[in-house]
């Protein structure tokens, strides 16, 4: 392997590839902003790592930014044997809708550019040609959408009341997945896979933890204390499936143990992700070495004032791994997949 190409959400890049910076400029980016891709590159410097990840995204945009990197390879006369692929999937919830030129008047790019995806390096400027609106949850209620555009906003939430349903994105996003394997195989392309969380649980909302805590005291015990995680042990692929049946010819046809690294621990979760691996083996913060869990509590600076945070209920439950936390799972899940050996 002589060129990886990553991509994924927020949980793959805090920057926007191709907005905010390019696909081989993501070291640049604060030590408190690196993933996995980060670690890759700098413990692996001599691998040419493109990071096609972008804030938002669902796993559709996930899967064409992927492939167009490597189409971009083959075309430059790379051999596929020397090119491994890295995906870090979202959740299958996420929609994205392509805005083109002349739609600029009610979507201007500018304004938009905190929802924007556009990956494409063959362009003068960001969105040249177009770009994409990320939804990152079905429902955008809760995110400055609303404000942003109203009537954009409207047409969302009616979608989500009148045609929106869990198995048409199942669909869709098993449909991009297999179209990913079948180029990879073609090229003789390495490819593994991972999620941001569980994707297939029904015990998840759009994609969220289920785990509500009602007191900053009961999320330091229940995320911190006993890094608590939903039990998902019994839940077989079967009963996943039984939920999608129309999916279920494109279930079947992804070999999901080959492709894809799940997190399992026995007697407890099946089928997780990042999430929860990273809550059950966080690295521990001590008042000398203040490691958060998630990127998000890096803000407190202390361990002490941290607990102060999240005791007065200013932190959330759900964040981004942290940089450190991160490592760790470079160290001890990736950098052991046989792509790198």
């Amino acid at each position: 392997m002589k060129y990886l190409v990553t991509g994924g959400c927020s949980f793959t890049s805090h920057e926007r590839v191709n907005i905010h910076r390019g696909e081989s400029e993501f070291l640049k980016d604060e030590k408190q902003f690196w993933y996995y891709t980060h670690w890759i590159q700098d413990i692996k410097p001599e691998l040419n790592v493109y990071n096609m990840g972008n804030p938002g995204s669902g796993n559709l945009l996930i899967a064409r930014s992927v492939l167009y990197k490597l189409k971009q390879l083959i075309k430059q006369g790379i051999s596929g044997d020397e090119i491994s692929a890295i995906v870090e999937w979202s959740n299958f919830h996420r929609k994205s809708y392509f805005i083109p030129k002349h739609k600029f008047v009610s979507f201007p790019f500018e304004e938009h550019k905190n929802y924007a995806n556009d990956y494409t390096n063959e362009k003068k400027y960001p969105s040249e040609n177009g770009y994409w609106v990320t939804m990152a949850t079905p429902d955008m209620s809760k995110s400055s959408f609303e404000q942003l555009n109203p009537e954009a906003f409207k047409f969302n939430q009616q979608y989500l009341k009148v045609l929106y349903s869990d198995e048409e994105r199942f669909i869709e996003w098993l449909e991009y997945f297999d179209y990913l394997i079948k180029f990879c195989e073609l090229y003789k392309i390495k490819l593994k896979c991972f999620f941001m969380h569980n994707p297939f649980s029904p015990q998840y909302h759009y994609g969220m933890s289920p785990k509500f805590y009602r007191t900053g005291e009961e999320m330091f015990k229940g995320l911190i204390e006993d890094r608590e995680i939903p039990n998902t042990w019994h839940e077989d692929r079967d009963k996943i499936i039984s939920r999608f049946t129309w999916g279920k010819h494109l279930f079947d046809d992804i070999d999901w143990d080959k492709y894809c690294w799940f997190f399992e621990e026995q007697n407890l979760h099946k089928n997780g992700g990042i999430l929860e691996w990273g809550i059950r083996n966080q690295i521990p913060s001590t008042l000398d070495n203040f490691v958060p869990l998630y990127q998000e509590y890096h803000q407190y600076g202390t361990y002490e004032n941290f607990i102060k945070n999240m005791y007065e209920g200013n932190c959330s439950e759900w964040g981004h791994i942290s940089s450190e936390n991160y490592k760790k799972f470079t160290e001890e899940v990736i950098l052991k997949w046989e792509m790198f050996n």
